[in-house]
């Protein structure tokens, strides 16, 4: 079925104004093609919209009902326009966005904050991946953004929004746990120490590593997220 949107804007003008004469005058033509599309409109959808009277036209059961669909269709016309500008210019739509376990951590109230306040339109769609998913995630297009740690693979475009200390976490019972505040070298505690699975934080890795030599660092346990660390620390 062909509806135009000439069709359904004048049987608005004549529903809300009840008179073809002045939804004629109100759409600024003359009424005989207005009463022609009215009755074409009736005639493709089978149905009396207008029960004709000496004063005017009084809308039927059948036509109310085609008055509230074709409210809401002019109104989501109207609006269309302002909504694809606003699309285009990202002030609304779909953020996918990624994070590490630690930028969940770190920096990722940050990030949604700083979307709410000034993208308020647009709704995240958050997903928690290592890095190097995220990266291709990224190239397959299936996230927008990534809160990632380096190295950045060449092709990608990145900015630098937190930085963070590195620091060593022992037990409560630890000789260190009770230290004066002064530098602990990694060597120092090589031999039993938890630090990140090349796999799943190169980054950081490859940072502990060199601190502590790749030759002792190899029978070191390794894991890649915090929380998992802590808890063998712990134990």
């Amino acid at each position: 079925m062909n509806l135009s949107l000439q069709q359904l804007r004048g049987f608005v003008a004549v529903a809300e104004e009840r008179h073809f004469g002045r939804a004629a005058a109100r759409l600024n033509m003359t009424q005989p093609p207005l009463t022609r599309q009215i009755q074409a409109l009736e005639r493709a959808l089978d149905v009396v919209l207008f029960e004709r009277t000496g004063r005017g036209a009084r809308i039927t059961a059948a036509g109310r009902v085609f008055l509230d669909h074709c409210h809401r269709v002019l109104a989501l016309l109207d609006a269309a326009p302002t909504a694809t500008r606003r699309a285009a210019e990202g002030r609304t739509g779909t953020l996918r966005l990624a994070f590490t376990a630690i930028g969940a951590y770190a920096i990722l109230a940050d990030v949604l904050d700083l979307v709410k306040r000034h993208l308020p339109d647009v709704t995240v769609e958050l997903t928690e991946l290592v890095s190097p998913d995220q990266f291709a995630a990224l190239s397959e297009l299936r996230i927008d953004l990534g809160l990632v740690r380096p190295p950045i693979p060449e092709g990608y475009a990145s900015l630098l929004v937190h930085s963070e200390d590195l620091v060593l976490a022992v037990p409560s019972g630890h000789p260190l746990a009770h230290d004066d505040g002064a530098p602990v070298a990694l060597t120092d505690v090589a031999d039993d120490y938890i630090g990140y699975s090349p796999e799943g934080s190169r980054y950081l890795h490859d940072i502990c590593a060199a601190m502590i030599g790749v030759d002792r660092y190899a029978v070191s346990q390794l894991t890649s997220q915090v929380p998992t660390m802590l808890a063998l620390v712990r134990a």
